[in-house]
């Protein structure tokens, strides 16, 4: 699926990118650990917006229609981590900034959340602590049901609004240290129960820009970005071994929301024992997803043998943006990403 596209991108490239929205892009990636059906016990959620790119004025994250989302937690509770990078416009420097992302009591931010979900009432509050040399900037992520024609987009959305950093110094509101956001990596444990059924899952995002050096949102340059998150992933394995000439094989399947992860390396440990297992080689998945190896070994023996693949985010957008954009964004889809994933095989042993 991912090597298909390979071809594609640059085609992709022209058909989007129109000088209607050129200027402005970003994308975003989910994956869920592990990547299963009706379980995960983390969330990732990667989000990341060119520095030429207008400073983003609100976010908003679309859960998929089939998730279970856990906003029970009461208030001060940790329930993951955040990592990202800011442009500081003041000191020409770029911020590494990370920290915890901790509950809080929706009823002391109706006055923000009206103004970022529009809802005086937010179901939950998350704060992303981003911190850098001792400073600390508390970002609020506004969690709601979604009502009316945005329920075509899922079940719940996810608000972040970010102050304006490219207006002038001392502009009530501006962004300390004129710090424009280009990167973050949240991660949330015990919040998302991945859907039951097994499919390519949309994760839809709306982005919207500020007005350059004006402060003020621009509702019209509103672009779409998606995650395209293939659940399940399914790595199997099984070995056979022929004593006679002291020879095991291999054989698996990989496949990545149910269609066949073709061209994949997966590699191979083995080991005396399941917790001693250490790489010894690796094989290609051929079109239909599945791979074979073959070797030796020592009589009198009992060997374990695990596989194990992952990939990297994927540029998908020649696939992932057909169809009608949104009509919640007037400037198109600008990017779709296949998101990454790591998998494991369970262990399979040989007495020779």
């Amino acid at each position: 699926m991912r090597r298909a596209l390979t071809a594609a991108a640059a085609l992709a490239t022209l058909a989007f990118a129109n000088a209607a929205f050129a200027a402005n892009t970003g994308s975003i990636a989910v994956w869920h650990t592990p990547m299963v059906l009706a379980g995960s016990q983390s969330t990732t959620i990667h989000v990341t917006v060119p520095q030429s790119t207008d400073p983003i004025a609100a976010t908003n994250i679309y859960v998929p229609n089939g998730y279970g989302v856990n906003v029970g937690q009461p208030a001060g509770t940790s329930i993951g981590t955040v990592d990202a990078t800011a442009f500081s416009r003041d000191n020409s420097l770029t911020l590494p900034l990370s920290g915890t992302v901790v509950t809080d009591n929706p009823a002391n931010f109706t006055a923000q959340s009206t103004l970022c979900a529009h809802t005086p009432t937010s179901q939950a509050v998350w704060i992303l602590n981003l911190s850098v040399a001792g400073n600390t900037l508390q970002v609020p992520l506004y969690v709601n049901p979604t009502t009316g024609p945005e329920q075509a987009l899922g079940a719940y959305k996810l608000s972040i609004c970010l102050p304006p950093p490219d207006v002038p110094v001392g502009t009530p509101g501006r962004a300390p240290q004129g710090a424009q956001l280009l990167d973050a990596l949240i991660t949330v444990n015990g919040v998302f129960t991945t859907p039951t059924a097994g499919a390519l899952l949309k994760w839809d995002t709306l982005f919207t820009p500020y007005n350059p050096g004006m402060g003020t949102p621009n509702a019209a340059g509103t672009f779409e970005a998606r995650a395209l998150v293939p659940l399940p992933i399914i790595l199997n394995l099984q070995v056979s071994y022929k004593k006679k000439t002291r020879t095991y094989t291999l054989t698996g399947r990989v496949s990545e929301g149910g269609l066949p992860a073709s061209g994949l390396t997966v590699a191979i440990s083995r080991g005396a024992s399941a917790t001693t297992l250490k790489r010894a080689g690796s094989v290609k998945t051929g079109a239909n997803g599945a791979f074979k190896l073959t070797g030796k070994l020592k009589p009198k023996k009992t060997t374990f043998f695990q596989a194990s693949a992952s990939t990297l985010e994927t540029d998908y957008t020649a696939k992932g943006c057909q169809g009608p954009a949104t009509a919640f964004a007037p400037a198109g889809c600008v990017n779709a990403t296949l998101s990454r994933w790591s998998a494991k095989s369970g262990t399979v042993r040989v007495k020779s």
